[in-house]
This record gives C-alpha cells, sequence and structure tokens, in this order.
C-alpha cells in the first residue's frame, strides 16, 4: 500500500512540474521560452488577466500578446476519475491531479 501512495505522489509530482502544456509566463523579460504563434486549438487573448483558468495553458508570445487553451486532465493507468462533486469512496486512495479532478487508485 505505501508503495502503491509513494508511486501516485511521484506521478502527481510530475504532472505538476512538467504543466502538461505550454509554459505559464510571469512577465515580460522573464525566463520562459515565449511561443511564435499560439498552438492549434488556442485562442489569442488581450492580456494575462483574460487567461481560462482550472487546468488551463496560458504563455506570452515573443510579440508581447498571449494565448490560453483548455489542456485538462486524466487520471493516470491504474485508476479512475472521482465523478464531480462525489466524495471518495470508503476505503479507497484519492488523489487530485488538477483543480477539478480527482482520482481513485486502482
Amino acid at each position: 500500500m505505501r508503495a502503491l501512495v509513494a508511486l501516485i505522489g511521484t506521478v502527481v509530482l510530475l504532472g505538476c512540474a512538467t504543466g502538461g502544456g505550454a509554459p505559464r509566463s510571469g512577465s515580460p523579460g522573464g525566463d520562459a521560452v515565449r511561443a511564435e504563434a499560439c498552438k492549434a486549438g488556442d485562442e489569442a487573448i488581450a492580456d494575462r488577466g483574460a487567461c481560462l483558468l482550472d487546468d488551463a495553458a496560458c504563455y506570452q508570445l515573443v510579440t508581447g500578446g498571449w494565448c490560453t487553451g483548455p489542456r485538462g486532465n486524466t487520471c493516470p493507468a491504474g485508476s479512475s476519475t472521482v465523478p464531480a462533486g462525489q466524495a471518495c469512496p470508503i476505503g479507497e486512495v484519492c488523489f487530485r491531479m488538477g483543480e477539478s479532478l480527482t482520482c481513485v487508485a486502482g
């Protein structure tokens, strides 16, 4: 059981570290690499304040403009989604993959 919890923790931390999408850039002049154009399916927006929330990409272009788009999260292999608004089943191990996704182990 401890090995499973450790594995789940590692998957969650790796997901946080990699971001799963385009880089989130802070202010102009930051260290983030800037894209030349919005990725397919993303939308050009006026500024960072218009970025989508809840597991979305938000990144600045080299021109100074911004892009945003949904990325969504999925539960890792061997786990399943806990339906929105429901608690973790009794006796199960659950973990959050994002702001709107909770998964139940194996």
